[in-house]
């Protein structure tokens, strides 16, 4: 029986006053029969660090994250960020006028990206036969606690993730053996290494430093979560795999030097810098030709059903007889007359 991959998956997101902003959910995917090794690996890359990339990175202990993102192209099958940006795009409500309700907005907005970063990942994993999908619940203690004590297996934060998955199972877009795992458990290795992925992009799009990408971009992959079209950090760009997964038989991994491309800092930290600039770009081109994409259908579809309609009505014409004027019109009674009788000429009359 093929072994099917399991998914570590986790978040990241950039949203500043001033800038477009964007939202990523990696996944890291790894072969039933690689996970053990693969975490016993992740374990040894951590140090004995309570793994989190951004906490490290300001201690400045750089040299974990990157070999945690050493693990991750050395063990796991392969890896996919969705991303969500501009995170206004597709937004239900315009920005609130008042400066109170601006954090509240850009929760919402927040939610708005992930739960469609989600549902994208989730058909994306589904073509690689994915059974489980784990992810880190954002459920404080308290609200775990609640959900046990009334019976509910999931905490109300963590339900908008399911009702996106049953969405997708409603709609048979992905397997119903696919399950959504959410673990209140920051210390699984699996989660770090999602977490380094997710990082060494938003770390890309927030600074112009895709330097840590590029240990992992000849095993990971990038869609835009509305129409799933790849998308580039950088002109070093992976194509997903065809058939099995093997990590050892994949192409050699990232060596850990920076982009051939010389990207220029942003004037100021909020701004957006010019690997984001390019990606939402890439976004928005990807977006728009979608678009034009189904109108061009749908106008197609509308014009041979406008063309079947003119077939039917001259087949209609040539077969329905012409009506004669004094045939009763439908709907009419029909009355019978007597036929005419012809006049006999009188027999001729015997007598005797």
């Amino acid at each position: 029986m093929p072994s099917h991959p399991i998914a570590y998956v986790d978040e990241s997101w950039l949203q500043q006053r001033g800038s477009p902003g964007a939202y990523l959910m990696s996944a890291v995917l790894i072969e039933q029969d690689d996970v053990a090794v693969a975490i016993d690996a992740a374990r040894a890359a951590a140090h004995d660090h309570d793994y989190h990339s951004s906490v490290l990175y300001h201690r400045g202990h750089v040299g974990i994250i990157e070999e945690m993102l050493d693990v991750v192209s050395e063990h796991a099958g392969w890896s996919v960020i969705s991303v969500h940006t501009p995170l206004r795009h597709g937004s239900p409500e315009p920005p609130p006028e008042t400066t109170p309700r601006i954090a509240r907005f850009l929760e919402r907005q927040g939610e708005h990206a992930r739960q469609i970063s989600l549902e994208r990942l989730l058909r994306h994993l589904n073509t690689h036969r994915v059974r489980d999908v784990i992810l880190e619940s954002r459920a404080s203690d308290d609200e775990w606690r609640l959900a046990r004590n009334s019976g509910t297996r999931v905490p109300a934060t963590d339900r908008s993730d399911v009702r996106a998955y049953r969405r997708l199972l409603d709609q048979r877009a992905i397997s119903h053996r696919m399950r959504l795992v959410h673990v209140k458990d920051r210390t699984h290795p699996g989660l770090w290494m999602a977490d380094a992925v997710a990082w060494s992009a938003g770390r890309a799009l927030r600074s112009d430093e895709p330097q840590w990408w590029n240990r992992i971009v000849d095993v990971a992959t990038i869609l835009e979560a509305t129409t799933g079209t790849e998308l580039r950090l950088n002109e070093r760009r992976a194509a997903p795999p065809d058939g099995e997964h093997d990590p050892h038989n994949l192409s050699q991994r990232a060596q850990a030097v920076s982009s051939p491309s010389v990207y220029n800092d942003p004037d100021q930290p909020t701004q957006a810098g010019n690997i984001l600039t390019n990606l939402i770009a890439q976004a928005e081109q990807a977006r728009m030709s979608t678009g034009e994409q189904l109108a061009r259908e749908v106008l197609r579809q509308l014009r041979d059903i406008a063309d079947r309609v003119d077939e039917l009505s001259d087949t209609v014409g040539r077969i329905t007889p012409q009506q004669r004027k004094d045939a009763p019109t439908p709907g009419s009674r029909s009355v019978d007359h007597p036929a005419p009788q012809r006049d006999e000429p009188d027999s001729p009359s015997i007598s005797g």
